[in-house]
């Protein structure tokens, strides 16, 4: 008997070229409407362009997320959103920003705490506001995901908060948006979509269904990836970042991840880089530990992205990661051997439980080791 499983899907995704236009279409035309972006974003004039595609509703501008967006800062906007009645929230540019916007609008009107969700002390409002989603940056695919990831500034722990709520009800994926992004940025964010894709295919809570849209999206990123790095205004390379990436992420959402992200939440939190980058490290080097478990499916999704087996697989990642000169070694990132007992401990979340094979601490610990 085949297991039951759940594919969380917003209900309304617009993709493609000049796709943002719908924002007008999809938000309430009496919509107090609270736009959140990172600087970025609002630089580029794409705040400015949505403002007024919003228009004539009240709208109050956020534009000042983390990189590595903090549950301190989320209670800052929250207060801010209902000090203006805020009923629908447009989050703007990469995964920090849609992360804060899912997180401001799932709370809603709500005055607990976002520490409380981010502990699982309390379960977020089963409604919140309105939040369509608007990424920048082809790479964490947040504009299609149930979950959003933070940091508490006070114990430095990084995780993520989980509900039906936190989904956006409506997703406009444009690539034009992605067209300025720099080259670090397109090679962090590709890294991490990659990762994704090859996480959900191979996860223990994999069905037909993630595995089709993951397979997919993997074929279009590694298909794209380095293309467009060298190319960065060819339209047709960025819808495929754009697409590999939204398919990856509605995947993962269904299956979870792996031990790649499971590490890598910790990891940033520790050496305060870029989510992407770390996940560029750690890739091939999980996928080794993990092959004795799941060869079978490596092979396949290999296949379909045009190459003869696993371990090509990862031979492609390690030398994409070379082209892009990521580090290889977690020491060449500050990482230290008194670091790893922490790491450890707190990887131990959904994502490690969805990797296809068990990893003790001392494994994890072994692992760690190899790649100081």
């Amino acid at each position: 008997m085949k297991a039951m499983y759940n594919l969380k899907v917003v209900p309304q995704i617009f993709f493609g070229p000049g796709s943002v236009a719908a924002v007008g279409r999809v938000v309430a035309a009496d919509a107090r409407v609270l736009i959140v972006s990172g600087n970025s974003a609002e630089r580029s004039g794409t705040v400015e362009r949505v403002k007024k595609l919003l228009a004539p509703r009240a709208v109050e501008v956020f534009a000042g997320v983390e990189a590595e967006p903090s549950i301190q800062q989320v209670d800052q906007i929250r207060e801010f959103a209902r000090s203006f009645g805020c009923s629908a929230v447009v989050a703007i540019g990469g995964g920090s920003a849609m992360d804060v916007g899912k997180a401001v609008a799932a709370a809603g009107s709500s005055t607990v705490p976002t520490a409380e969700f981010f502990y699982n002390r309390s379960e977020l409002p089963a409604a919140g506001c309105f939040m369509a989603a608007v990424p920048t940056t082809a790479g964490t695919g947040a504009e299609v995901t149930p979950n959003g990831v933070f940091t508490d500034k006070t114990s430095n722990i990084k995780q993520s908060i989980r509900g039906g709520s936190i989904l956006p009800q409506a997703a406009l994926v444009d690539p034009e948006l992605t067209l300025s992004c720099s080259a670090q940025v397109t090679i962090n964010s590709g890294m991490d979509a990659l990762t994704q894709g090859i996480e959900s295919y191979i996860s223990r809570n994999s069905s037909n269904a993630s595995r089709a849209l993951a397979m997919q999206g993997v074929k279009l990123i590694v298909g794209a990836l380095e293309k467009v790095v060298d190319d960065p205004g060819n339209i047709n390379l960025r819808s495929d970042m754009s697409e590999g990436t939204m398919l990856g992420a509605i995947a993962f959402a269904s299956s979870g991840l792996g031990a790649v992200h499971g590490l890598a939440h910790p990891l940033g939190a520790r050496l305060h880089l870029p989510h992407g980058r770390v996940c560029g490290l750690l890739l091939a080097e999980v996928l080794k530990w993990n092959m004795s478990v799941c060869a079978g499916a490596l092979d396949e999704l290999a296949a379909f992205a045009g190459w003869q087996n696993g371990k090509e697989l990862i031979r492609q990642v390690e030398a994409l990661q070379k082209h892009f000169g990521l580090e290889s070694r977690l020491s060449a990132c500050g990482l230290q051997e008194s670091d790893l007992e922490w790491v450890v401990k707190n990887s131990r979340s959904g994502s490690m439980r969805a990797n296809p094979r068990d990893f003790s601490d001392a494994e994890l610990t072994a692992l760690l080791q190899e790649m100081l």
